[in-house]
């Protein structure tokens, strides 16, 4: 109804952040508000605005996160290559996202087989739970900061057992644990890299320095790459994803979307002058208006590189070319933002 409408425009005008599915239920002897939120505040305003119109309901809204005694626990981690996030609880459901091994998650309430949860990066979806592994904060947490081995991350590495039977494909970014000369996954299970390569967390700056040159360098491991729409690794990926993983590795935490990256308060907005960008900063790229729908890293200059469904994969691009995909790129191209010191 119109009311719940404009408290949700108020309160949740963007539901990556936070959610507000909340209906009025009036099948029973008095109306009540039925559903779940993570804004507390947005439940008092619906309730007060249909007192106002004559509607006394009940709340029988669940806040999230909701803590269900006896429940796996409240956070989790990613116990497969890659975790899909869908925008709702069903199949089909488009995917909105993926989480990678290892990554850590807030589990906000459950329907079935389906786990609303948050990121790291806050972005609410919802995944299924064959693909964590639950427990309490406190663990997560202690996965997280190595507590029970060094933690390290995979640029793409085979984890197999003791007869050299895989374990896991271990995509970019896949966060796992050394101990005792093996490597654990989040499910308990061990074993060594036979293929591809890991680093240790705490040397990521030394081999990933915040540096325009070297962004770059990371970012051209990616290409080829194929294009997929919610993608995060080698094997499909899209354009915020691209820019999300590579500055990730970089120690630069970017948001998950395109527009939320241009809006982020990483960095500082520079004049979208194309000869005058630097390696490593981001280009973003709006069809109409100015709502930003793409987002490229720059190679210095007006060349960059992407992820783009024109292109089919990562690719290279130059803004000052004369290809029709690159003037229809320079067209869109609105403004840039430099994440690194000067």
């Amino acid at each position: 109804m119109g009311i719940l409408d404009d408290v949700r425009r108020r309160h949740v005008p963007d539901a990556r952040w936070e959610a507000f599915d909340v209906a009025l239920d009036v099948s029973g002897d008095e109306p009540a508000l039925t559903g779940e939120t993570t804004v507390s505040d947005a439940v008092a305003d619906a309730l007060a605005r249909l007192a106002d119109a004559g509607i006394r309901a009940r709340d029988e809204v669940v806040r999230l996160p909701h803590r269900v005694a006896g429940a796996d626990g409240d956070h989790a981690l990613v116990r497969t290559a890659l975790a899909p996030v869908y925008g709702a609880p069903v199949l089909p459901a488009p995917q909105i996202s993926q989480l990678v091994l290892g990554m850590r998650v807030e589990v906000l309430s459950s329907r079935g087989p389906w786990l609303r949860i948050r990121g790291e990066d806050g972005y609410l979806g919802w995944v299924q739970a064959g693909y964590l592994e639950r427990g309490s904060a406190e663990w997560a947490m202690q996965w997280e900061r190595g507590t029970g081995g060094e933690p390290v991350v995979s640029l793409g590495a085979d984890l197999v057992d003791e007869d050299g039977s895989i374990l896991a494909r271990l995509p970019w970014g896949a966060r796992i644990a050394r101990h005792s000369g093996a490597y654990h996954l989040p499910d308990g299970g061990s074993g060594i890299i036979a293929h591809g390569e890991v680093v240790d967390v705490d040397r990521l700056s030394d081999r990933f320095p915040a540096r325009g040159e070297s962004i770059v360098r990371t970012a051209r491991r990616w290409m080829g790459a194929p294009y997929l729409w919610g993608g995060v690794s080698f094997h499909g990926v899209d354009c915020s994803g691209l820019t999300q993983a590579v500055m990730w590795m970089h120690g630069i935490a970017l948001p998950r979307d395109s527009d939320l990256q241009a809006a982020t308060r990483v960095g500082v907005e520079v004049a979208a002058d194309l000869d005058a960008l630097r390696a490593g900063d981001l280009l973003f790229f709006a069809e109409t208006g100015d709502r930003i729908t793409h987002v490229a890293i720059s190679t210095g200059g007006p060349r960059i590189i992407h992820s783009a469904i024109t292109n089919g994969a990562v690719q290279v691009n130059d803004l000052a070319g004369s290809a029709p995909l690159e003037q229809r790129l320079a067209a869109t191209f609105v403004r840039a933002r430099r994440l690194l010191a000067d």
